[in-house]
């Protein structure tokens, strides 16, 4: 009769690795390896109509590497690029008592069990905040022992909170650390990865901190030679100096066969579209007012230049409120428009006894449920908004249930200010509604235009009580420039904070950006 035995191959690293060690079911005539998994629910939100496929990154193992950017012809990924070396220095601890302690500095189990040696993920969060990579109201938990290995919803951790595809590519290889051409297909500063154990080891995560002039490529990361987990800066590979480095170092199958390997059963590569030089301007500049009871969801862009100056979880869904009215209106509008009903037409013609004017007033303006339910009634019986939304690019936004992305709004208001989904007679009309004025105008983000001489806010607010909701969203014009700004908080299930807080909040981002605006500050 055969024996099924349950073996870990690496005992050691089974309760202090970054990622478990996979365990390994032995039989008699051979062996299957797998990795250790935990789970995390992904949202399942689906459209009345037929739901588009998900912005996923492919996992390509054949994927080449685009060519690195010049970073030394770009002031601003120069900013990034020293401000990310000099930053990644404050996390280096030589002791395991003292990587311990910056573990727990780090807090991504709210000080309840942190340790040097399951904090990799959240090391590379830690260390990109502090450099402005990733901005600071970002939680850094959702990394720790994350698991890639076919679980989609874990993949989901990556797209929806760190680093969503719309801004990064995601570059899959089968081959090893040691054996990949990094020579031809060299790593830059800011380049995240995930390291694959081939089955007798760990995974592991690490950033890319620093690149020397001579092209030797370094990492703050955890790592432990036997004598305990720290946190040191370590040089991943040389080009100049072939079988020198961590990386050769992590799948030396004799020196590593106690401690475990990593990196022997491929990558996965993360890294900005457009080199550090896409960053978000004002990464390092916002956040402070924001209380981290609540999930903030905030996009901030200059239209007049195509700057994106802030994000935070844009691509992460969320409860939009009555902002998601601005997109049902649009496309109510659109329909109109195909049925030849004119702007003109509107205070003559209508649907569920209230004229079409009436209706769009009072779904912008008063914010009225009542007039909205009529335009998704009116919207259901000329064939739905799914498809529209969809040629649109808007994928990720469903009216039932309210759901959508900071990039999906973001798109609304894109689409709105460059007259590109509606007629400029019905995107003018939209406009107006959203310019109207209400008491409520110099509160939330509308604070920005007492800071900002001559400045004009077309906006859409969100608010909610229960659960508790403060969005706002709108096309800020001043100083003969565009800015797109959304911001919604969402409390937290554990939060204690209040409905105050979170607008606080708000108002207090708002004020920031406005100072911001002022100064004028360009790299």
């Amino acid at each position: 009769m055969k024996r099924l035995l349950l073996v870990c191959l690496w005992v050691t690293l089974i309760c202090s690795a970054c990622q478990p060690a996979p365990l390994i079911l032995a039989e008699e005539e051979g062996a299957e390896s797998g990795a250790a998994t935990s789970e995390q629910a992904g949202l399942d939100s689906t459209r009345l109509a037929e739901t588009p496929e998900e912005v996923l990154p492919t996992q390509n193992a054949s994927t080449p590497t685009p060519d690195p950017v010049a970073f030394e012809e770009i002031s601003s990924q120069n900013y990034w690029v020293d401000k990310l070396a000099s930053s990644s220095q404050a996390f280096i601890a030589l002791a395991p008592e003292d990587a311990d302690l910056i573990a727990r500095q780090i807090a991504f189990l709210g000080g309840n069990g942190e340790s040097a040696s399951n904090s990799c993920g959240p090391l590379t969060v830690a260390i990109l905040q502090e450099a402005g990579l990733l901005p600071r109201c970002l939680s850094n938990h959702f990394l720790w022992l994350l698991n890639l290995r076919g679980e989609e919803s874990q993949i989901r951790v990556l797209t929806e909170y760190y680093f969503p595809p719309q801004a990064y590519d995601y570059f899959w290889h089968e081959e090893s650390i040691r054996d990949y051409d990094f020579t031809a297909d060299p790593l830059m500063p800011g380049d995240w990865m995930f390291l694959f154990t081939a089955g007798n080891g760990y995974d592991h995560m690490l950033v890319v901190t620093r690149v020397d002039a001579d092209g030797a490529v370094y990492s703050v990361t955890n790592f432990d030679r036997g004598e305990g987990f720290i946190i040191s800066e370590e040089l991943l590979y040389d080009p100049n100096a072939p079988g020198e480095g961590l990386f050769y170092e992590l799948t030396d199958l004799v020196g590593r066969r106690l401690l475990g390997l990593t990196g022997s059963g491929g990558f996965l590569l993360v890294r900005r579209k457009g080199g550090l030089a896409a960053i978000p301007q004002w990464n390092d500049r916002l956040c402070n007012g924001l209380t981290t009871e609540a999930d903030w969801h905030i996009y901030l862009k200059n239209l007049t230049t195509g700057r994106v100056l802030f994000e935070n979880l844009p691509n992460h869904p969320f409860h939009p409120a009555s902002m998601i009215k601005v997109p049902l209106v649009m496309v109510a509008l659109d329909i109109l428009h195909q049925q030849d009903i004119g702007v003109a037409d509107f205070t003559e013609k209508g649907f569920g006894g209230r004229t079409f004017d009436q209706l769009f007033t009072a779904t912008i303006v008063q914010s009225e449920e009542l007039a909205a339910e009529a335009l998704w009634n009116f919207i259901n019986a000329n064939g739905g908004a799914a498809g529209l939304l969809t040629e649109w690019g808007i994928d990720n936004t469903w009216f039932e249930p309210r759901r959508t992305t900071a990039y999906d709004l973001a798109a609304v208001l894109e689409g709105l200010y460059e007259v590109e989904f509606l007629q400029p007679e019905y995107n003018a009309y939209l406009l107006d509604l959203m310019r109207v004025e209400t008491e409520s105008d110099a509160e939330y983000a509308g604070v920005i235009t007492g800071l900002l001489p001559g400045a004009a806010y077309a906006n859409k607010r969100g608010l909610l009580v229960s659960p508790v909701i403060v969005s706002d969203m709108g096309i800020l014009t001043y100083d003969e420039q565009a800015y797109l700004i959304i911001i919604h908080g969402s409390l937290k299930a554990d939060g204690g904070a209040r409905y105050e807080d979170l607008q606080e909040g708000v108002e207090s981002f708002a004020r920031d950006v406005g100072d911001l605006l002022l100064e004028d500050i360009e790299f």
